[in-house]
């Protein structure tokens, strides 16, 4: 296993294509943008190799780029987190977006008994 490190103006990630996905990657590197050109290449089929590079003209103090080392390892687990609960959520967000535009063709009542044990007068309400 390869450590993560900050040398001079670069910082010098390896991610495993087993845990993170493409998409998650890019989507987190599109943060670090305004302040770092950033670059992603396989290493190997197992690794990839991911770069960032002040860009011309800003200065960054060494504990500073270490900080956003470790940013970096805390929003690549973030985005790809995000990427497996979208995955993972995709078919209730279809049905909730399918239900959204379904001009009341599905507009019915749950099966089971209405019960009020917060005291709304639920009933009374779907009455008024």
């Amino acid at each position: 296993m390869r450590n993560n490190y900050t040398e001079g103006d670069s910082i010098t990630v390896f991610a495993d294509t087993a845990l993170y996905s493409k998409e998650a990657v890019f989507k987190c590197l599109y943060w670090y943008g305004n302040r770092f050109h950033t670059s992603v290449s396989l290493l190997d089929e197992a690794t990839y190799l991911i770069r960032l590079r002040l860009l011309a003209g800003q200065e960054m103090a060494a504990t500073e780029m270490e900080l956003y080392l470790q940013k970096l390892e805390r929003d690549l687990i973030d985005f790809n987190l995000r990427d497996i609960v979208t995955r993972e959520t995709k078919n209730v967000r279809d049905l909730l977006i399918a239900k959204a535009f379904s001009n009341g063709e599905f507009d019915e009542d749950p099966p089971g008994e209405l019960s009020d044990p917060v005291g709304f007068a639920v009933n009374q309400m779907a009455n008024d």
